[in-house]
């Protein structure tokens, strides 16, 4: 794809990631989230056919940054842009006694490492069989979940920079770069057995298991370290807490 050449790649993946939730934001819906997915896709796939995985991942993350910032900034200027995230006013409210008393029962690890394996599991599948569209798809729903806390807490704290930082949890990034790497590498296997073209070298393959796998193994590690510690962070953050 001639864009993914030329010096327009960034600008293209910035406003995949943008232009949606901004019309949206005018418009009302939550549909950009799937106009964002869309959009993003045929890039991602032109960049897996031609093996650039730097530049294919660059754009990625590239367009989800940018999403993520405006959306933060629209949840932390108005608690009224819910509707634009499904789902989301119900997560910051779980989140937010979460961060008070600690109880979150999806915070147990009886709970959530089942579930971490299952949804990796889930993602070899489900983006085997759908060259990985459905990741982003979901993709952009789940991130949105997160956004949409993470500007309810920006505005609901003393501080920026803890809420900023820390309410996106560290854990939560890890499993991002997980994911993406992962979503690519499954993408990748499933268009060569399409196609019947070799796509990629053994070696390559092999570099992004091995990522992925040691970036689900650090997401478990720090999620284990770090929970408590982030969410004392966060609560005494809150504005009026003792």
């Amino acid at each position: 794809m001639p864009l993914l050449d030329g010096p327009l790649w960034a600008p293209a993946a910035i406003a995949i990631g943008v232009l949606p939730l901004l019309l949206a934001w005018v418009l009302g819906g939550s549909w950009h989230q799937t106009a964002s997915g869309l959009l993003l896709f045929p890039l991602f796939l032109a960049a897996v056919r031609q093996d650039r995985t730097v530049r294919g991942l660059a754009v990625v993350g590239l367009c989800f940054a940018a999403h993520n910032a405006v959306a933060i900034t629209l949840a932390a200027g108005s608690p009224e842009v819910a509707g634009m995230f499904p789902d989301a006013a119900d997560y910051w409210d779980k989140q937010q006694v979460w961060i008070r008393t600690g109880v979150d029962p999806e915070y147990q690890v009886m709970n959530w490492l089942p579930a971490h394996l299952q949804l990796f599991v889930g993602i070899v599948v489900y983006c085997f069989l759908s060259l990985g569209m459905v990741a982003f798809l979901r993709g952009f729903y789940e991130v949105d979940l997160m956004n949409f806390y993470v500007g309810r807490l920006i505005d609901s704290s003393d501080s920026v920079a803890p809420a900023l930082l820390l309410g996106w949890h560290p854990w939560s990034a890890l499993r991002g770069l997980c994911y993406l790497l992962l979503t690519w590498e499954i993408a990748s296997w499933s268009l060569a057995r399409l196609t019947g073209r070799t796509l990629s070298t053994p070696e390559r393959r092999a570099a992004r298991w091995v990522a992925a796998v040691v970036f689900f193994g650090a997401d478990c590690v720090v999620k284990l370290a770090l929970l408590e510690p982030v969410r004392r962070t966060l609560a005494d953050n809150l504005a009026g807490s003792p």
